[in-house]
This record gives structure tokens, C-alpha cells and sequence, in this order.
């Protein structure tokens, strides 16, 4: 299920919110792979922490999900393949 900032505070505490915030994100192969040299629209990439949920107390991973377009792949490839040069913006949350 896909959550929002306020939601994922609400699971996991805004410690571990903040946690993911600042953690670099990799790619997920799950959607758009191959970004724009497969013609697709978009590439997903999500940076996961341990946490703790709230509900039950059990731990579990918090993860940001992050989609970019073309115009941050190229952003990216024009920066020596540095990540930080893109405008890394939060999709979603999820509790796995």
C-alpha cells in the first residue's frame, strides 16, 4: 500500500521517516529498467531503513519510492553519472 509522508510517520516514527530521507537510492528493476534507452517513460529507484511498525510493534523496512524521467537521467549523465545532480523528489512510501 502506498503511503504518504504523514502516514509513514504515523507507522514508523518520524525518526525513521527522516532515516530513509537521507539515504541513497538505488534502482529497483521493477519499473522502467532501462529508462530511456528502452523508451520508457520512467525509472523507479527506492532507498529502504529498518524500522518499526507501529500497528503491531513487529520490525519491519520503510521504503522511499522515487520515479525520474528523462529529463534527470540526462541530468544525471551529463553530471559523470553523480545521482545528487538530479531533483530526487519522494513518490511514495511502503511498509514491507
Amino acid at each position: 500500500m502506498n503511503l504518504t509522508r504523514e502516514q509513514a510517520i504515523e507507522r514508523c516514527g518520524l525518526a525513521a521517516v527522516e532515516s530513509v530521507e537521507r539515504e541513497n537510492c538505488e534502482p529497483t528493476n521493477t519499473v522502467g529498467y532501462n529508462g530511456r534507452s528502452a523508451g520508457d517513460a520512467l525509472s523507479e529507484w527506492s532507498a529502504t531503513v529498518d524500522a518499526v511498525d507501529t500497528a503491531d510493534g513487529l520490525g519491519c523496512k520503510l521504503t522511499a519510492y522515487y520515479y525520474i524521467g528523462h529529463a534527470d537521467e540526462q541530468v544525471i549523465e551529463d553530471a559523470d553519472g553523480d545521482g545528487g545532480a538530479a531533483n530526487w523528489v519522494i513518490d511514495h512510501y511502503a511498509i514491507n
